[in-house]
């Protein structure tokens, strides 16, 4: 998701940097900073369509290896402990960190940024948290991995 969350971004500079003589015509009435300003709108619905996915998908695959962790024999504690962290983080981020982050990109979307709008800095903490806490997630993954794959 970190990658596709920042490529599309980039992906709006890249059509706009050389577009294609159809889209080119088709937004040829707009000034070319309200055509990027709605591409960046929209790689931003994209996006939260797509983490929403990404932690619906993240709770039900955690609930999944949580439940066979605890019916494995014999039971490890600790591979079951930091799956039980790592779904505990994807519920928080999920349910918690996203609407947050979700609500607050709307409201400031077509807000100029110089001055920063009310809510950016509290958007950017928010991203930071989520961020951090995805990638403490993942480091609970690796782990599991390799432990997997060292005992196996």
């Amino acid at each position: 998701m970190w990658f596709a969350a920042t490529r599309s971004f980039r992906a709006v500079d890249k059509v706009l940097k050389s577009p294609p003589s159809e889209f080119s015509s088709d937004v040829q009435g707009q000034k070319p900073e309200q055509t990027r300003e709605v591409l960046r709108y929209l790689a931003s619905e994209i996006n939260r369509t797509y983490f929403q996915a990404y932690g619906w998908g993240q709770i039900v695959l955690g609930a999944v290896l949580v439940l066979l962790l605890a019916w494995k024999t014999p039971r490890n504690h600790l591979e079951l402990s930091v799956a039980a962290l790592m779904l505990f983080i994807v519920i928080i981020l999920t349910l918690g960190v996203m609407p947050q982050i979700i609500s607050l990109g709307r409201n400031i979307d077509f807000l100029p940024r110089t001055p920063p709008p009310p809510g950016y800095q509290r958007f950017w903490k928010l991203h930071m948290m989520f961020t951090g806490l995805d990638g403490a997630k993942l480091l609970g993954g690796i782990f599991l991995l390799v432990r997997l794959i060292a005992f196996l």
